[in-house]
């Protein structure tokens, strides 16, 4: 497995040091860390996902939504035993159908020296009130002794972070890696997309994806928003995209009839300034269709017109379009929480299409 730049190249890549101090807490921006996985570097300083100048041109749900941290993250290295985060958030902290720990909460992974992934599970008694939300990570071991992690912190889908401090223990070290250069995935999409109802952060599947194929993901999904709209790709045409996957269909279900104008000039606008590949998604459908005809009904409607749209750019002479299918993803009827949201094993189904699908295509 190849191991990140990070662990190869410490010295050139390590932007921030604190290494040898009595325990204390850090604001990672009062050292210079950068948040990971944001589309515009003008967002440097903060946990947002749109940059000032979407203000009053994107919707204003989407705008709202924005400032939800969702596929957000900070990379540090460390030998500390203990690592504590806290911080406080501006909404509520969990829905009825999405506990605080999904909503509200983050989530810690260690990547070894010979690049393994280990989660790092938290104090069972975590502190989650409308002031403060802190983890504490307790009894952390290194293998081998006396070497570093580098450490992925995803930050809460659905809130926003107002502030966050990172607590070592005395004498730890503890290093900000910089955003790298490679181009990332940008992916558009719903509420879904943006991590609903995953019992944690890590479970979304957009950060299972960036997680393990190790590539990084601009998350611009919107809850009830993602609806295809031209402001929205223009501004996703301004970031440098690897790939861009479109998976808006759960929000068109009351749109149909726009579907296809709106995919074909999202393209359009798209391929203005990219010829990277774009990859179509289709509606992941509702696991109870069988016992409300009407609901499962809704979403076919919307994949056929997705289908439409994808065979007529095909025909227009549109190269480097892909497409996946609602049998593709294979969500199973214990794959959802209420019928219209992935549980955590939904969640890992569309991770696994989505990554065979990027495999695929990336090569």
């Amino acid at each position: 497995m190849k191991i990140r730049h990070a662990l190869l190249a410490p010295a050139l890549l390590l932007s921030s040091l604190v290494c040898g101090a009595q325990m204390h807490w850090v604001d990672p921006f009062e050292l210079g860390a950068q948040v990971h996985n944001q589309g515009w570097v003008e967002l440097n300083n903060s946990y947002f996902r749109l940059p000032a100048k979407a203000h009053g041109v994107v919707p204003e749900s989407v705008w709202g939504l924005s400032r939800n941290s969702a596929g957000l993250s900070l990379v540090f290295r460390s030998n500390s035993p203990e690592i504590s985060v806290s911080y406080k958030v501006a909404g509520s902290l969990a829905m009825f159908h999405m506990p605080s720990t999904g909503t509200s909460g983050i989530d810690l992974y260690a990547t070894d020296v010979d690049g393994g992934i280990r989660w790092c599970a938290p104090k069972f008694t975590a502190k989650f009130t409308e002031e403060e939300i802190r983890y504490d990570y307790q009894d952390l071991t290194y293998d081998p002794a006396g070497s570093l992690y580098e450490y992925h912190l995803y930050l809460p889908p659905y809130n926003t972070v107002e502030w966050l401090k990172i607590g070592v223990a005395e004498g730890a070290c503890l290093e900000f890696c910089p955003v790298g250069t490679e181009k990332p995935v940008v992916l558009y999409g719903t509420s879904i997309a943006q991590g609903a109802c995953a019992s944690r952060p890590g479970n979304a599947w957009p950060n299972i994806v960036e997680r393990e194929l190790r590539l990084p993901l601009v998350n611009l999904g919107f809850s009830g928003s993602g609806k295809l709209e031209p402001e929205v790709f223009e501004l996703l045409s301004e970031i440098d995209a690897r790939i861009y996957i479109i998976d808006c269909m759960p929000n068109m279900t009351g749109l149909p009839g726009k579907i296809f104008d709106r995919i074909i000039a999202g393209v359009k606008i798209l391929r203005k300034h990219h010829d990277c590949p774009i990859l179509l998604v289709e509606h992941s459908g509702y696991v109870n269709e069988l016992t409300n005809e009407k609901r499962g009904e809704s979403y076919k409607v919307t994949n056929r017109e997705l289908w439409r749209a994808y065979i007529e750019l095909l025909s227009s002479g549109e190269t480097d379009i892909y497409y996946l299918t609602h049998d593709q993803i294979g969500l199973g009827m214990d794959g959802m929480v209420e019928g219209s949201h992935p549980n955590d094993l939904g969640m890992r189904h569309q991770a696994d299409a989505v990554e065979n699908k990027l495999k695929e295509i990336l090569k």
